[in-house]
Parts: C-alpha cells; sequence; structure tokens
C-alpha cells in the first residue's frame, strides 16, 4: 500500500504541533467559528489530496 509522502508529513506535523494548535483553537476569548475553520482546513486538504487519483488505481 503507497502512503503519500505529503499526507505522511501533514500528519506528523499535526502530531508535533498539536498541543499549540489546541490552546488556539480553544482559547477563552477566540472566535466561535475557529474549530470550523480546522475542519474546514482539513477537509480541503483530504480533496486536494484526492482530487488527483483514478478510480482504476484500487
Amino acid at each position: 500500500m503507497y502512503i503519500n509522502r505529503a499526507l505522511l508529513l501533514a500528519v506528523g506535523v499535526f502530531i508535533i504541533f498539536s498541543p499549540a494548535v489546541e490552546d488556539w483553537i480553544f482559547h477563552a476569548e477566540s472566535i466561535w467559528y475557529r474549530p470550523y475553520q480546522l475542519w474546514l482546513l482539513v477537509i480541503v486538504a483530504a480533496y486536494w489530496n484526492q482530487r488527483s487519483s483514478y478510480p482504476d488505481e484500487l
């Protein structure tokens, strides 16, 4: 099974910086839609990763 290197790098960076990201998202005085921005980023990244995949690559 082939693991996309960019996706593997993104997961590693997320694991390293997850405490800082968590503080940034759930800060008491933050904007209410900040967690939704993170989810939007995850959805866009998943789309960007899969947009060049062909259905025959199973």
